[in-house]
């Protein structure tokens, strides 16, 4: 456990360097809204665009043009013009639409550029004809608006493309969209519910952004879009997580409140863009109230020490163990292990010893990892973090609560090792740059509060009791299994603020309290595993067993609870540093003092 611990402190001290220079936001405004708030504000849209840089945007979202959007926006009418083309269409029938001169201009080029048999060509000066079907070829992207990209950069904003996504892409109209998007931003987020290319080509996907050095904006925390993970996982050096919020997700905020909220997410959740959408119906009160919106944003984000800049797309590979460092960090979950194992089944030393040395194996685990097919190949797996963070933060707490049953004080200083080991292990292998970005993460199956609480509940004495408590738990278990649900994750965030309105003096009392005793955050009761497992047995010592129980489950509780948080890389370490430390700190000496009375107290009788 220590040698895994020294090789777990180089690694995150070096991630830890990282996080202290890498804490840049970006906060896209989405175009829609904004022309939106400029019409309903009786306003041009070039008089909207420097107030919106003005109030903290970084950027603004570019659509792709597509010519169903330009109906939906009325810069496109059906039309029927005095001369049709006499020539029979080739494809389906012949369409036209009116549009301004400039506009159908470029529309014409880029449709017979990218479907040549549409014959697409400009009639009468006005109108727009093409052959085919108009809900078949309206879906299809057919590049940005050049001149509103400069309008957005001359206002002091970074385009931000959104290709979309449609049926039968092909290879070069995803290359020619991408090489588009590139002249315009090097950041993209893919507009709707799929990534251009999703699901047969997105090899020439990733290929084009390659190509163009174009970013993903991945938007993990909502995964709304089918393809983004594959994406990701082959770009992680160019990839910003992103989010945005639903229509549905806004409503239970106001501006002021959905500000410290983006904060949250960019503390706790690891958001480095916000793509905002502006109030419109509820809690909204006027259309330029978005320019506020934005402003507090910017304010909640600086408040909380990041940094709003538009640079948060730089290539900067994210620390994490080499292939040796996670070997020698493994030693420590195979102590670990080894402990809990031997603790829990009683284990003679001349079974103990070997067994130790065997699971000491583990080190050779990230060498035998080998990608079993071409998509692992492609997509390359990551097992042994996985397996090495799922045996530390299940069995640490498994170890604390059975050595200290089995060999008394000894036995709880051993544990406390166990629990500092696993937290140092856990924050290791999780870091790098997939973990961090979200693309890979922590699987625990419920095993990590499971297995914690159910060595505690093999200490209760009466076997009745013991059995039931153990069904129980695993009832539990299968439920959340077949939910899929991570009860600890539930916990593991901090308040996203303190308050937001008050309606008394008490209320605010009551809030406080809530903030202060609440299972939020998980890591402020890392100190409850090592008190309560020495209070345990100082309560056993004095025959008193049913509260030396509850106090074991309250230490096997406290010791999964306090592991949750260095399982979540996107947030800074030294924010779950700030809570967990000082409770495990207060944790070790509560127990201390608890053991010392308990002797001081078994000595007088």
């Amino acid at each position: 456990m220590a040698t895994g611990s020294l090789a777990a402190s180089r690694v995150l001290r070096r991630r830890q360097a990282w996080e202290q220079t890498h804490n840049y936001v970006a906060i896209c405004a989405d175009f829609d809204d904004v022309y939106a708030a400029a019409i309903r504000a009786g306003r041009p849209l070039d008089d909207l665009l420097p107030e919106l840089a003005h109030h903290g945007a970084t950027h603004l979202s570019l659509p792709e043009l597509t010519l169903n959007r330009l109906r939906a926006t009325g810069q496109l009418t059906p039309f029927a013009p005095s001369e049709p083309v006499r020539a029979p269409a080739p494809v389906g029938h012949w369409n036209y639409l009116h549009g301004p001169l400039e506009l159908i201009t470029p529309l014409a080029a880029e449709l017979s550029a990218r479907l040549p048999y549409t014959h697409a060509q400009v009639v009468c000066n006005t109108a727009l004809a093409f052959a085919g079907e108009l809900n078949t070829i309206g879906e299809i992207g057919l590049g940005f608006d050049a001149e509103l990209a400069q309008r957005i950069n001359q206002a002091g904003l970074e385009c931000v493309p959104r290709p979309v996504s449609y049926a039968w892409p092909e290879d070069r109209l995803i290359d020619l969209t991408l090489a588009q998007a590139a002249v315009f931003g090097n950041l993209i987020a893919f507009d709707g519910d799929l990534i251009l290319g999703h699901e047969m080509h997105l090899d020439a996907t990733l290929a084009a952004m390659a190509r163009e050095g174009l970013s993903l904006v991945y938007f993990a925390e909502s995964r709304h879009q089918k393809g983004d993970w594959f994406v990701a996982k082959r770009r992680a050096p160019r990839v910003v997580l992103g989010h945005w919020f639903t229509p549905q997700a806004m409503i239970p905020f106001d501006f002021h409140a959905a500000a410290h909220y983006w904060a949250y997410l960019a503390r706790e959740r690891g958001i480095r863009f916000c793509y905002v959408n502006f109030f419109k119906v509820l809690h909204a009160t006027a259309p330029q109230e978005g320019l506020h919106y934005i402003e507090h944003i910017k304010e909640a984000l600086e408040q909380d020490g990041f940094v709003v800049t538009r640079e948060v797309s730089v290539p900067a590979p994210i620390p994490g163990p080499s292939k040796e460092e996670l070997a020698l960090v493994g030693l420590a979950s195979a102590g670990i292990a080894a402990s809990a194992i031997s603790a829990t089944l009683n284990l003679p030393e001349v079974i103990a010893v070997p067994l130790t040395l065997a699971a000491s194996g583990t080190a050779a685990l990230p060498y035998l990892e080998r990608a079993r097919n071409d998509l692992e190949a492609q997509y390359s797996p990551s097992y042994v973090p996985k397996l090495l963070a799922l045996a530390s933060a299940s069995l640490a707490p498994v170890a604390g609560v059975q050595l200290t049953y089995r060999y008394g004080a000894e036995g709880w200083l051993t544990g406390v090792v166990a629990q500092a080991a696993a937290a140092a292990s856990l924050a290791a292998v999780t870091s790098g740059q997939d973990y961090q970005l979200r693309i890979e993460e922590y699987r625990g199956f419920g095993l990590d509060w499971l297995l914690p609480l159910a060595s505690a509940a093999l200490t209760i004495a009466h076997p009745a009791i013991r059995i039931s408590t153990l069904t129980t738990l695993a009832s539990f278990w299968a439920f959340a299994v077949q939910r899929k649900f991570d009860a600890l994750a539930r916990f593991d965030p901090a308040h996203a603020e303190g308050h937001t309105h008050h309606l008394s003096a008490a209320a605010r009392l009551v809030g406080d309290a809530q903030i202060a005793l609440g299972p939020q955050p998980a890591r402020k009761w890392f100190g409850l595993g090592v008190f309560g497992t020495a209070l345990s047995l100082v309560l056993a010592s004095r025959h008193q067993n049913k509260l030396a129980a509850v106090a074991a489950m309250l230490g096997a509780l406290g010791g999964a609870l306090g592991l949750v948080g260095f399982r979540r890389p996107e947030r800074a370490l030294n924010v779950t540093l700030k809570e967990a430390l000082p409770s495990f700190g207060g944790g070790v000496a509560l127990g201390l003092l608890a053991l010392g009375l308990g002797q001081m107290t078994n000595d007088e009788g």
